[in-house]
C-alpha cells in the first residue's frame, strides 16, 4: 500500500519544506504554508509497472517528424519544429504580443489537423475580433474558455488535436488542490497534468506565462524544471522589435534568437537581423553578439558629459550597470582619463539585453569616442576587456568576421593573438585603441 507524504510550500516563490513554517524563509512572507499531499509508495500492480528499456533499445525507436511552424526563424529556435510531446512556456509581460504570436501560431499548425486554443483571459467574441485583425483562417482552429484543468483534458482527448495552447497557465486550476488559479500550487499542479497528458499521448502544447515584477515567468521559476522548452518574449513595448529567446530547450541548443516586428497585422519575422541604425555621430560604435550559434551585429551607443555635482552617474540600458562602472574604472585608470568626474550614459539599439564578454571592447570605445567627441567610421570592434586593460581573445571570432564583412564592414579591429585578415587590425591593449581615436581624424 502506498503512503500519503506530507510537505508544505510556499504559495509566494514555491519553497518547499518537510515542515510547516509560518514566515517563508526564501521570501520572508507570512504565512503562505501551503499543505500538499502526495502518494508516496512502491505499487507492485502490473499495470503501474514501469517498463525497463535497454538504450541500445531506445535509441532505435524512430524519431517522429517535427512539426514546422511555417516560421523558418521560429523553427530555427526550436531546433528544426515541435516535438511530439514537447511542453513549451512561453513568458513575457503582458502586452508584448504573446497572445497575437500564439493565435498565429495556430493557423499555421492547423493545415496539419485541428488546434485547440484555450483561453481564459477573453472571450470568445475577442478572440474572433483579434484572429480578423490578424487574417486567420478560420479553419481546423477551435475555441474554449474552460478553465477546470480535469475537464479540458476530457475535451482535449475528445478533440484529437494536433497541438493545444493555454493562454494562459495562470487562469487554469485544478479542483484536486486547494488555492486559487494563478497560485504557486496551482500553477504547479495544472503544469505536471499537461506535462503527463502530452507524454502520454504525443500531443504538444504550448503554455503562455506572464512575468512578474522580478521579471521571471509567474510561479516564478517553479514550472520551468517540468517543461521541455522555455521561451521569453523580449522587447519594448514601445517599439516594434519583439525578440523570442530560449533559455532551455531539450530538444534543441538554447540561447538562439528569433526576431520579429509588432506589425498592425501581427508579427512579422525577420531573417535578416538588423540592430544596426548607419550612424557617423561620436559614441556609436558596431560589434559582434553571439546569440545561440549565431553571430548578431549591434549598435552600442555611449553619451559622455561633464557632471557638476560630487557623484558622477553610470546609467544603462541593454547592459548590466556593473560592466560599464567597471570599464570606465579600467579606463580611468590606465588610460590615465579624467572619467571619474563625467556621467556615462550606454543603450544598446534595438532592446537587446547582452551579456556576451566580447562587446567589452565595443563599449570602451563607444565611451571614448564620445568623450572625445570622435565618430571611429564603419569599424566593427571585437574583444573582451581585462581589469589590466588588455584586450583578449573570444570564442566564435571567425564566424563573427564573418558576418561582420557580410554587412558590408571591411575593418574590423580584434585582440592581438587572434585569426589574420584583410581588413582585421589587431591590438593588444585599450592604450592602442586609445592611440587610434586620438589619431582619428574624423569628428
Amino acid at each position: 500500500m502506498s503512503k500519503k507524504k506530507t510537505f508544505y510550500i510556499c504559495d509566494n516563490c514555491g519553497y518547499e519544506s518537510p515542515k510547516w513554517f509560518g514566515k517563508c524563509p526564501v521570501c520572508s512572507e507570512w504565512d503562505t504554508a501551503k499543505e500538499i499531499k502526495i502518494e508516496d509508495g512502491i505499487s507492485t500492480t502490473k499495470e503501474q509497472r514501469s517498463a525497463v528499456l535497454l538504450l541500445d533499445e531506445v535509441s532505435k525507436i524512430e524519431d517522429k517528424k517535427r512539426l514546422s511552424t511555417k516560421y523558418e526563424e521560429l523553427d530555427t529556435l526550436l531546433g528544426g519544429g515541435i516535438v511530439s510531446g514537447q511542453v513549451i512556456l512561453l513568458g513575457g509581460e503582458p502586452g508584448v504580443g504573446k497572445s497575437t504570436l500564439a493565435l498565429q501560431l495556430s493557423d499555421k499548425l492547423s493545415s496539419y489537423g485541428k488546434v485547440l486554443y484555450v483561453t481564459g483571459e477573453e472571450s470568445v467574441s475577442q478572440i474572433g475580433i483579434r484572429s480578423n485583425r490578424l487574417n486567420i483562417s478560420k479553419k481546423n482552429i477551435y475555441i474554449t474558455t474552460e478553465n477546470e484543468i480535469e475537464s479540458l483534458l476530457i475535451t482535449i482527448r475528445k478533440q484529437n488535436p494536433v497541438f493545444v495552447i493555454f493562454d494562459s497557465i495562470q487562469t487554469i486550476y485544478s479542483n484536486s488542490v486547494d488555492g486559487v488559479p494563478g497560485g504557486v500550487l496551482q500553477i504547479r499542479t495544472v503544469v505536471e497534468k499537461i506535462r503527463r497528458f502530452s507524454k502520454e499521448t504525443g500531443v504538444p502544447t504550448l503554455l503562455i506565462a506572464h512575468v512578474n515584477k522580478e521579471g521571471n515567468i509567474a510561479g516564478p521559476k517553479l514550472v520551468e524544471h517540468i517543461v521541455d522548452t522555455v521561451i521569453y518574449f523580449e522587447g519594448e513595448r514601445t517599439t516594434d522589435l519583439r525578440i523570442l529567446r530560449v533559455l532551455k530547450n531539450r530538444f534543441g541548443p538554447s540561447g538562439e534568437i528569433a526576431v520579429f516586428q509588432m506589425l498592425s497585422t501581427g508579427l512579422k519575422e525577420l531573417k535578416d537581423m538588423i540592430f544596426v541604425e548607419e550612424s557617423n555621430m561620436p559614441g556609436n560604435v558596431v560589434t559582434s553578439l553571439f546569440e545561440g550559434t549565431r553571430p548578431i551585429l549591434i549598435q552600442v551607443q555611449s553619451l559622455v558629459s561633464r557632471d557638476r555635482i560630487a557623484t558622477a552617474r553610470r546609467i544603462s540600458h541593454g547592459i548590466d550597470v556593473r560592466k560599464i562602472i567597471i570599464l570606465a574604472a579600467v579606463i580611468s585608470k590606465h588610460l590615465n582619463l579624467p572619467i571619474d568626474s563625467h556621467d556615462i550614459y550606454v543603450n544598446v539599439s534595438g532592446g537587446l539585453k547582452i551579456t556576451d564578454p566580447a562587446c567589452d571592447l565595443a563599449i570602451a570605445s563607444s565611451i571614448l569616442s564620445s568623450l572625445f567627441n570622435k565618430f571611429l567610421g564603419k569599424i566593427v570592434l571585437i574583444g573582451e576587456v581585462g581589469l589590466d586593460g588588455s584586450v583578449r581573445k573570444v570564442p566564435n571570432l571567425k564566424k563573427r568576421i564573418e558576418n561582420a564583412k557580410k554587412a558590408g564592414y571591411e575593418k574590423i579591429i580584434i585582440p592581438y593573438d587572434s585569426i589574420n585578415g584583410e581588413g582585421i587590425i589587431k591590438i593588444k591593449s585599450l592604450k592602442e585603441l586609445y592611440s587610434m581615436i586620438i589619431d582619428s581624424e574624423e569628428g
